[in-house]
This record gives structure tokens, sequence and C-alpha cells, in this order.
């Protein structure tokens, strides 16, 4: 049947298979590592860290914002309050109403 020499040629040529294939497999990945990572450069995407940094300064962009437009919003209904009530006048208002109108002959 089969002899000794046919096991060990069988044995060597299943250990060379695996030798070619994994040397094969592993400059499959390499090459195909470059040009992931030349596609990926060519997006120009951002690293995570940056992404985060830049995040964190528009979220308190927009709170900033917000407590700008509350405090504006305030100051308007202020204004609108101050203008419907009737200014009290005091002597030394009134003479300067009086000075700034009168004209000088």
């Amino acid at each position: 049947m089969l002899g000794k020499g046919f096991f060990e040629d069988a044995s060597r040529i299943g250990a060379g298979a695996r030798e070619i294939f994994g040397s094969l497999a592993g400059e499959v990945e390499r090459l195909v590592k470059t040009k992931l990572e030349e596609r990926l450069r060519k997006l120009r995407l951002v690293k995570r860290d940056e992404f985060e940094a830049v995040k964190i300064l528009a979220e308190n962009a927009r709170v900033q914002v917000q407590e700008l437009e509350e405090r504006l919003s305030r100051l308007e209904k202020e204004r609108i309050v101050d203008s419907i009530q009737p200014r009290k006048t005091t002597k030394s208002t009134k003479a300067k109403e009086f000075t700034s109108s009168s004209k000088i002959i």
C-alpha cells in the first residue's frame, strides 16, 4: 500500500504549503493595510482625540450662546418695561430740560 515515504513527503508538502500560505497571508495583510492607510489619508479624517476636543469647544460655545441669548432677552424686556413706565422728573431734570429747550438770543 502506501509506504513510509509517502507520508513523509505529504508531511513536507503540507509544511511547505503552510509556510507559503503563511507568508502569502502576511504579505496580503501588509498590502491591504498599506492601501487602507493610503485611502484613509486621502479622506483627511481627524483623530478621535482631536474630534473630542473640538466637540467640547462646540458644546461650550453652544452653552455660552444660550446664556447670551437669555441675557439679551432679559435686557430687552427691561428696556421695554423702562420705556413704558413714565420717568420721574425732579427739579434737576426739569432744569436740564428747560435749558436744553430754550434758545439764547
